[in-house]
């Protein structure tokens, strides 16, 4: 085996490792979604079992776009593996700001961040030489399956960056945290492309549940006001159906 296809298969076995025999489709999100106004795909995959809850299976696997403010992952690690980033937590900045994070990738170089992409084999595309848009013009893409892998990667720390970072950045997108769940996500939309991602996980009863939902305009080549808001809504509706966010599962 030469060594293009050899990384490819490792990739592949890094990101998708769903088959039929651990994939449920769920009509009832696709539901969800068709009645948000949207089009795209969820998944949730249960860490313990290894089992999928995946809606839209092709458009999870094989579609890619743009990562948008999600990308802010990577620099953030960075940043925390260097102390750019203070870990004092009144002093984190939200992935919403991105003046901060396009202040951030120029302080830190572009060498670094597509070091980091590679070392991690973040997405598709070669990235763009605008440092100030390239997560977000199509020069880099990346699919809502690469994006669970990436989220169960760095939950478990394996990814190529300090633990103690990748423990502070969970720290830094815990959203909801009560008796009953824990709620972790980021997320990130564009009106230009009208593409939206949430990605994180949910924790019930010390179980640990990834997941990932991405949309769009669910008519191609038209404005979808629904498309370009907060997918945290729809998020928190596809987790309720799910028996989720009562400290149930």
């Amino acid at each position: 085996m030469n060594q293009k296809l050899f990384s490819l298969v490792i990739v592949a076995a890094l990101f998708f490792s769903c088959s039929p025999n651990n994939v449920k489709l769920d009509a009832g999100i696709s539901k969800l979604l068709d009645s948000a106004g949207v089009q795209g795909s969820f998944a949730l995959l249960e860490n313990g079992s290894g089992q999928f809850t995946i809606a839209n299976l092709s458009l999870y696997k094989d579609s890619a776009y743009s990562p948008l403010n999600t990308f802010f992952i990577i620099p953030s690690l960075i940043a925390l593996d260097k102390g750019v980033i203070n870990q004092n937590a009144n002093t984190w900045v939200s992935a919403d700001s991105v003046a901060f994070y396009q202040n951030l990738m120029s302080t830190l170089g572009r060498s670094a961040i597509i070091k980091s992409i590679d070392s991690i084999h973040y997405g598709k595309g070669v990235v763009s030489a605008d440092m100030k848009e390239f997560w977000r013009d199509q020069s880099l893409r990346i699919t809502a399956d690469e994006q669970l892998g990436l989220i169960k990667r760095m939950y478990f720390r394996e990814l190529p960056f300090q633990k103690r970072s990748q423990e502070l950045f969970k720290k830094m997108i815990s959203k909801e945290d009560n008796s009953n769940y824990h709620l972790s996500y980021i997320e990130a939309s564009d009106s230009l492309s009208q593409v939206s991602w949430v990605l994180g996980f949910v924790e019930e009863n010390k179980h640990i549940y990834f997941f990932v939902l991405n949309t769009s305009a669910g008519t191609k080549g038209l404005a979808n006001p629904a498309a370009t808001k907060s997918s945290v809504p729809l998020l928190k509706a596809i987790l309720l159906q799910q028996g989720f966010l009562k400290g149930l599962r």
